[in-house]
């Protein structure tokens, strides 16, 4: 059967564009090459039966919120997508033991930050109006192609609302580094830990300019919006948006290799895959694949051509290692009240977030990585037999390559074993209740995905010059390359990484 739409790869932006699409009365066809859909989105018994573990991705709060469930919501709640939220989102937890956890609830943070700063509660109620202002602006912005009219007409819509200075805040906002960001409006040294921990969620050392709207945004959307996961596990998005297609017409096959983009005139016509066939496309390609492996996949002619081989120079951002425990029972923490919240991050202070990223950079094993620890069974306790939990543990940031010439599969292991002792600095006898242990290390990350290029988690780095409209790269805006009738979705596209799907929903959108 024809194919008016190809996409390649099933993450979660091309599933996203395969199911408006279909949705639309489109024919989509997506081809995977693992096994199975996600990309990195994907829930596995990894340690043992029983226990289930979100390998990549956990957090699904910019997808809940995103044009594609907006558009698709009933459907993808019948196709049995159902969300586990916690009002209780993220911590910081301190060598004192102490702690500040942020809730869905204002009244209560600043009952937390008064007795830390009392001229820091006063600057948080501050800053909260601020995104109360700005948020409108700020997301309109955010869910609007780079370059485009919507989003000149956003930043004329911000500027009326605004005023001027109002939109160079913004701007500023854009620009600054989260160490700047603390620095401006914190006094307390972990407050403005606190902050600067989102910025480590991405590439966003404390000092590299461009982390603080990221963390402003996550910071106080958390306590706006609390946070959501998906019950029994980040998969269950997947498996409803394939079933969303399904039910539309639409096709995703598993286990098919694109080994070839076909390009006609100038043109995306198909692909060729593994094995020799082509399957055409008569309306368009779309690539959920990162940039940087585009121009491969294109005929040697095209790929040569300086505005399609620039791609193969869009920059990873530094590296992930994952680490899944199976649990007895949840860590029992200094500060006892970190086993309430979905997100404890352990830091722990600006400074040590800005060696790690020095080191990183460096090819050297940081001597205090930047943990993010997830605790999923506290809101969904399907993902573990009864009375036990799974813990989900995301070590930021790692080198790409290792300045001694050594391996992740040489040295993975025993550096795991570093990060549970850091664990145990805060909950002591954690390590007397892990069950199993899974490790997952920047080789492996490559290896469950080839998008994410030598361990980098992100679709590659959203430093200012891969971001807004200069991502990936320039003449590649707007999600179009160079080619016609190639598209181009996913983390390595505008608005960057995160399991949104708005650039999926951007890409179909402007499929049509």
């Amino acid at each position: 059967m024809n194919q008016e739409v190809l996409v390649i790869g099933a993450g979660i932006n091309g599933l996203a564009a395969a199911a408006l699409l279909a949705n639309a009365g489109r024919k989509v066809l997506v081809l995977e090459s693992q096994s199975e859909a996600g990309g990195a989105v994907r829930t596995a018994e990894l340690t043992l039966p029983g226990f289930h573990h979100d390998l990549f991705a956990t957090n699904l709060g910019l997808f809940a919120g995103g044009p594609v469930m907006a558009a698709l919501g009933p459907e993808l709640t019948a196709a049995g997508f159902e969300l586990a939220p916690s009002k209780k989102p993220f911590c910081s937890v301190f060598p004192d033991g102490t702690m500040i956890g942020i809730e869905q609830d204002r009244a209560t943070n600043l009952k937390s930050i008064e007795p830390i700063s009392a001229e820091d509660a006063i600057e948080w109620r501050n800053l909260t109006s601020r995104l109360e202002v700005t948020a409108p602006h700020l997301f309109a912005l955010l869910g609007a192609e780079m370059p485009s009219l919507a989003a000149i007409r956003a930043l004329l819509k911000a500027r009326k609302a605004l005023g001027n200075d109002g939109v160079f805040e913004l701007i500023k906002l854009a620009l600054q580094s989260t160490r700047s960001f603390g620095l401006e409006h914190f006094t307390s040294p972990k407050m403005r830990a606190l902050v600067a921990s989102w910025g480590m969620h991405l590439d966003f050392a404390p000092d590299i300019s461009g982390g603080a709207l990221f963390s402003f945004l996550e910071s106080f959307g958390g306590q706006e919006f609390g946070m959501v996961i998906g019950k029994g596990g980040a998969n269950s998005l997947i498996h409803a948006l394939v079933k969303v297609i399904e039910n539309h017409g639409g096709e995703v096959r598993c286990g098919v290799r694109v080994d070839q983009i076909l390009v006609e005139g100038g043109r995306a016509t198909g692909v060729r895959v593994a094995g020799g066939e082509d399957i055409p496309a008569s309306r368009a390609v779309i690539s959920n694949v990162n940039p940087a492996l585009m121009p491969a996949m294109l005929p040697s002619d095209v790929s040569a051509q300086p505005k399609v081989s620039r791609a193969k120079k869009f920059q990873p951002g530094l590296a992930t290692m994952m680490i899944h425990l199976a649990l007895e029972d949840l860590p029992n923490w200094k500060a006892a009240r970190a086993r309430e919240f979905n997100y404890v991050h352990i830091g722990p202070f600006v400074d040590d977030m800005a060696r790690t990223y020095t080191q990183a950079a460096a090819g050297l094993l940081p001597d205090s990585p930047t943990l993010v620890v997830g605790q999923p069974t506290i809101v969904d306790p399907t993902r573990a037999p009864i009375g036990k939990h799974v813990l989900w543990v995301q070590v930021r940031v790692l080198p790409l390559e290792l300045a001694d010439g050594s391996t992740w599969d040489e040295i993975g292991e025993n550096y795991s074993m570093k990060i549970i002792d850091k664990i145990e600095e805060y909950a002591p006898g954690v390590r007397e209740l892990i069950l199993a242990k899974k490790v997952l290390t920047p080789t492996d990350l490559e290896r469950y995905n080839a998008n994410l290029i030598k361990g980098d988690s992100l679709g590659g780095s959203h430093h200012p010059a891969q971001f807004f409209f200069l991502r990936p790269v320039p003449g590649w805006g707007r999600h179009r390359t160079p080619v016609n009738g190639l598209f181009i979705c996913g983390a390595g596209t505008w608005p960057g990484g995160g399991v949104g799907g708005v650039s999926g929903a951007l890409v179909a959108k402007a499929v049509g």
